[in-house]
Parts: C-alpha cells; structure tokens; sequence
C-alpha cells in the first residue's frame, strides 16, 4: 500500500538541469551524448548527484561538457518526465536555465583520461534544423525554453515537453 507519508522511502528520481546557450545568431548548442542511442544529441546538462542542488547541478555539468564557467542564469523551464518503460528511466524533473551567450571557440569538449568520452561533439544548431537532431520531447522541451526566453515571459512548467498549467 502506498503511503503519502512515507518520507523515509519516497520514489525513486531523476533530477536534470540543462542550458539553452545560444550563438547570437539564434542557434542554440547541442552536444553529442556517447551514451544515449538514435538521436543523441541533446543541450548540454546533465544528472544531479545526490544531495545536488539543480544550479549547482547546472554549474557542474556546464563546465565538465563544454569547458564553459558560469553561473546559470534564470530558470525557462521546469519538465517533468514519467518512468521510461523502453528505457527503464526513472520519471524525473529537469529544469532548463538560461546559459547566455558562446561561441564555437570558447566550448571544449572534456577530456577523460583511459575512458571513451561522454560527450563526442557539439554543434550550433538553429531552430528549424531541430528535429534533425533531437527527440520530439527534446525538441518541445527547447522549443519552450527558447520561447520563454524570446519572449521574455515566466518560466514554463511542462510535461513531457508540454506546457501545463
């Protein structure tokens, strides 16, 4: 029987925190994940460790996926995502922030020493080129963060890529 109460033993999740950076000519930066299958690119981010706080989270994978040390900067968007049966992903919550601004010459791809590395290239892609290289509930995901961010609104909260209310 599940119990709403049960603080010691919640559900198991995923927390993401990912970055739309942009080039100042309305591409946004993708990386290449080694270790995701079909379209595996994806904005640059990653998983929290536990007790990670999700900026902090931001900070951490900014920084070891394209050499890139800032801060992030205000939260576009809150997904959640459901249990993957396909994948056996736990559901889990990501929350895009805004990276600012880069160009092609200040990202660095990281370097492992005596392991294959987890990001294997990086591209600015622009808006209408999406789909060639993300999943549909990747590309609803950034679709949303960009329109938040253009639009100058307040954070989306989605799922699966979907704005809720």
């Amino acid at each position: 029987m599940h119990k709403d109460t049960d603080f010691k033993n919640p559900p198991r999740r995923r927390i993401g925190a990912l970055a739309v950076i942009r080039d100042g000519e309305e591409s946004l930066l993708l990386v290449k994940k080694a270790y995701k299958q079909g379209k595996n690119w994806g904005l640059p981010g990653g998983a929290a460790h536990a007790d990670e706080a999700p900026h902090d989270t931001w900070t951490r994978e900014i920084r070891e996926e394209t050499g890139l040390d800032r801060a992030p900067g205000r939260l576009l968007v809150v997904d959640y995502v459901p249990y993957s049966e396909t994948s056996g992903a736990a559901e889990g919550i990501n929350f895009v922030f805004d990276g600012g601004a880069a160009s092609d010459t200040e990202i660095r791809l990281p370097e492992r020493e005596g392991e294959e590395p987890e990001i294997t290239d990086f591209q600015f892609v622009p808006l209408y080129r999406l789909s060639e290289f993300v999943t549909p509930l990747t590309e609803k995901r950034i679709r949303s963060a960009v329109a938040v961010l253009e639009d100058n609104t307040s954070s989306a909260y989605l799922a699966e890529g979907r704005p809720r209310r």
